[in-house]
């Protein structure tokens, strides 16, 4: 029969038929039956073991290698390809909104999501991040100022931060709130010391500088922690009251109007010697508020006099130091005028005489009067006039 020693039982029935074992086949049992490949000596055949659900078919090839489906890999095809996962005993392909080719074989949770985005299937955008046209973008939301995140409304182009910090606003919350300022690009709560009310004034201090608005209780100052001219800080730190005041020892009548008739009140002379402050003579006798707007009106009043006061003194001795220095300037031009040397020159027939006068000079010097090269001063005090034609004496 000359049947394979290895895969052949021996020669049954006919001669020549070899009967084989499980896993070969041909005339002689040499060769590996369909679902079988050779091992590596060539001597044995192993069944192909290919995977019912991934592969195409039960056999292989001499390797041992199955014919997969598509998604499915390895050698029997029993394991998914990369980009696909395993569901109901197949391999899906991995839902990851094309952010990733790769997702997890057992889950179908999508591995390294790309474009910013996260979540299970990649369809959302990472902490920081808004969806905007299938493309997440950063959020324009500072951590400082905000938890960092934001969302776009419908209809609109800009997103909008999710939550602002304390003490900032806006839509981007790149603003400081009501009663908080810029301070080096970070808000800080205003200074007002409680001087100010936030119903009149919701920004309590500026928003670039963190001045105080509108202070309050006659306080003044950046902080609102200074008291108004004419006020001082009460015995208990704490409030600002008007500047105590003497009264005179005349009784001073209160009239307050009534609805039919007026009440007429007199202070004793014992308390009107007292020094009041006005927050007690408040006390006893309330003040309108049209008091105290002629108080100020009075104080304003007066300042404004002084200032004027100064002004006219300053102008009139401006005036009178002008008019003492004309006069001045006026009598030294005329001593000038009176002292001013002249000469008199007297032409006779045969002689030329001279003669001159000045106050503070008695004897003038004549001798620069002519200067041509002919003249000549005598010794004597006589000039003489020498030209090429005429001599001339003095």
């Amino acid at each position: 029969c000359n049947c394979s020693a290895v895969g052949s039982s021996g020669c049954h029935d006919a001669p020549g038929h070899c009967t084989c074992l499980p896993g070969y086949a041909g005339l002689r049992c040499e060769h590996c039956a369909h679902g079988f490949h050779p091992d590596h000596s060539r001597q044995h055949c192993l069944p192909c073991s290919c995977s019912p659900t991934g592969a195409l078919g039960p056999s292989c090839d001499d390797d041992g290698r199955c014919r997969c489906k598509v998604g499915m890999t390895d050698l029997k095809c029993d394991r998914c390809s990369d980009g696909y996962y395993e569901a109901n005993g197949t391999c899906e392909p991995c839902q990851c909104n094309n952010h990733s080719n790769t997702c997890d074989r057992q889950t179908g949770t999508c591995l390294h999501c790309q474009g910013n985005t996260e979540g299970k299937h990649c369809e959302l955008c990472r902490n920081g991040f808004y969806r905007s046209a299938h493309t997440c973008h950063r959020c324009p939301c500072s951590t400082v100022a905000s938890t960092g995140t934001c969302r776009i409304q419908p209809g609109e182009a800009a997103p909008t931060c999710d939550k602002c910090r304390v003490g900032y606003s806006g839509p981007n919350c790149n603003q400081c709130a009501n009663g908080y300022y810029d301070s080096d690009s970070i808000c800080v709560r205003c200074q007002c010391n409680g001087n100010v009310d936030p119903t009149l004034s919701p920004s309590i201090c500026k928003p670039e500088s963190g001045e105080c608005i509108g202070c309050l209780y006659h306080t003044a100052g950046f902080h609102c922690h200074e008291c108004e001219n004419g006020y001082v800080r009460d015995p208990e730190g704490t409030n600002c009251t008007r500047k105590a005041a003497t009264l005179g020892p005349e009784i001073i009548e209160f009239t307050s109007p009534a609805l039919n008739a007026s009440k007429t009140t007199s202070l004793p002379t014992a308390v009107i010697n007292s020094t009041l402050s006005p927050t007690t003579i408040q006390t006893i006798f309330p003040l309108s508020s049209s008091d105290n707007s002629t108080s100020a009106f009075a104080d304003v009043s007066w300042t404004q006099f002084n200032i004027i006061i100064l002004t006219v003194i300053i102008i009139v001795v401006v005036l009178l130091m002008g008019f003492v220095g004309a006069v001045y300037m006026y009598r030294e031009y005329q001593n000038r005028k009176l002292n001013a040397p002249f000469w008199t020159i007297e032409l006779k027939e045969d002689n030329i005489s001279f003669s001159s006068y000045h106050d503070s000079i008695p004897n003038a010097d004549v001798s620069g009067l002519l200067e041509d090269d002919g003249n000549e001063v005598a010794p004597n005090g006589q000039l003489t006039l020498t030209t090429p034609m005429h001599n001339f004496k003095a």
